[in-house]
């Protein structure tokens, strides 16, 4: 049975549901491959899962009359893969699935598509952001790649972002996701009831193909959808309502509502605070108010200090009661107008710090393993002097990327460069020449010094004999007497 994700996919750009701005701007990067290469080969579709990006590039193919080449997460997208596939078609010309040429000079292109860019890492993997690097520099065809971080794409390829254009998505308005989801009811001759629909279109917190896998599970078997018969969906997850948790406390004076916020939200209080405590100066303007609020955070942080020191979680709910209720009748009046509620900064930057950290942790996992030590005593004690001989010892260098199996992001991280720069790909050019002419990394100086020596030493050699020759008189050789034949065993027998 066909998915109703795939049967009702948009056909045209402006069927897509929601992000205007975004369709727009995708529209206006694809037109300008009409007139030639652009500036950007390649644009980046950044947004949450569903919200329409993959949809939207499909789209823009159908409207284009482009062809598609597509990678996604169930290919193997290493370096080799990428070669193969996505940087072969970008390259060159294109012809359609039964062969007929299409020129691109006339406007008939095919899309690269690269779905989950930002997942392209493991050993399965390996080489892959570096092979997507050098076929959006050199491509001769459109590229979009899609992703939902974007910062950890960029965090592995600087040239990546700089040779990309951006375009974000957000989520569509939930009116927007209950208007589709009739539709698609009315064309599958299904009767569904309007608390039923809005169930599903709220627990699907903007999803747009979730609520349509959700619609089509509920509907197996059945003609009529009832509001009872959405039970069988499970109660609404809220680990993502964060924001919405925010503006109730921020915007109203209401206890109760702000305890219910807190309560019904899938953070824990060490998380909570720290997104409160980032956005008090945002939603409250007036210094009383501020100083209010963050005397109220302090006693709650107070609670949580006792909470780690003692192990008692039931403070928990006192700290909750302060940074909800104190947080939300600190301020002396009330604010409106739209608030751009910020992510918590120090998050923030232990999430940028979380691919060093990774790649750190698996480097000294890989070196404790071969010397026998744990991770810790690794980075404490073994990583400065390593790094010392990594950076200054090529052959030192080549033998322990070998041996260890580095990866391109280890590599970098011993050597302070981004693992797509060009020091780091000289490391692997240079262990791929060596292994080519089957020589251990760092050996093959070695041999060739020691053959040069041993030629020296024997041309030495060679010459002094001729000297002490031509010194001395001839002398009859004579034949060796032979030795008798000795039983070299106990088991050798005539």
């Amino acid at each position: 049975m066909v998915g109703w994700t795939e049967k009702y996919r948009p056909r045209k750009l402006d069927d897509v549901i929601g992000n205007k701005k975004a369709k727009d701007e995708l529209r206006q990067w694809a037109e300008s491959w009409l007139s030639g290469i652009p500036k950007f080969r390649a644009v980046v579709l950044i947004g949450d899962p569903g919200v329409g990006k993959t949809t939207c590039a499909h789209a823009l193919a159908k409207e284009l009359g482009w062809q598609v080449v597509e990678m996604n997460a169930s290919d193997h997208r290493n370096a080799d893969a990428i070669k193969r596939i996505a940087t072969h078609g970008a390259m060159g010309e294109t012809f359609t699935d039964d062969g007929e040429f299409r020129d691109s000079a006339s406007g008939q292109r095919k899309l690269i598509i690269l779905d989950e860019a930002d997942n392209v890492f493991g050993r399965e993997d390996y080489g892959g952001i570096k092979a997507i690097s050098t076929t959006i520099t050199g491509a001769q065809q459109p590229i979009v790649l899609i992703v939902n971080d974007y910062y950890e794409l960029k965090r592995r390829s600087s040239t990546i972002a700089q040779n990309t254009k951006s375009i974000k998505f957000s989520k569509p308005h939930k009116q927007s996701i209950n208007k589709l989801l009739k539709m698609i009811a009315k064309a599958e001759g299904l009767s569904v009831a309007d608390s039923a629909l809005d169930f599903i279109t709220e627990r699907s917190m903007g999803d747009v193909r979730s609520a349509i896998n959700d619609l089509q599970a509920l509907a197996e078997g059945r003609t009529e959808i009832k509001e009872e018969d959405v039970i069988a969906l499970g109660k609404r997850d809220t680990s993502q309502t964060v924001f919405n948790s925010l503006a109730v406390i921020f915007r109203t004076g209401n206890c109760k509502r702000s305890r219910e916020a807190v309560f019904d939200l899938d953070e824990d209080p060490e998380t909570l605070i720290l997104w409160i405590d980032e956005n008090i100066p945002i939603a409250y303007k007036d210094a009383a108010d501020i100083a209010a609020a963050y005397d109220a955070l302090a006693k709650a942080d107070v609670f949580m200090g006792r909470v780690r020191r003692r192990q008692y979680y039931g403070l928990w709910g006192y700290a909750s009661d302060m940074m909800s209720c104190g947080v939300s009748l600190a301020k002396s009046r009330s604010y409106s107008g739209f608030v751009n509620y910020a992510f918590p900064g120090w998050l923030r930057k232990m999430s940028a710090s979380k691919g060093y950290r990774s790649t750190m942790s698996s480097f000294a996992a890989k070196l404790g393993s071969h010397t026998n030590k744990s991770s810790k005593v690794v980075l404490q004690e073994y990583l400065p002097y390593f790094r010392t001989l990594y950076t200054q010892d090529r052959e030192f260098r080549l033998n322990m990327t070998r041996r260890l199996g580095l990866t391109e992001e280890e590599v970098g991280f011993l050597l302070g460069q981004k693992p797509d720069s060009a020091k780091v790909r000289r490391v692997f050019d240079d262990l791929r020449k060596v292994e080519a002419v089957g020589k251990t990394p760092g050996t093959e100086d070695k041999a060739q010094a020691d053959e040069d020596a041993g030629t020296e030493e024997e041309a030495s050699a060679d010459e002094g004999s001729l000297k002490e020759d031509g010194d001395r008189p001839e002398v009859a050789s004579e034949e060796p007497e032979a030795e008798p034949d000795v039983q070299s065993s106990l088991f050798q027998f005539e």
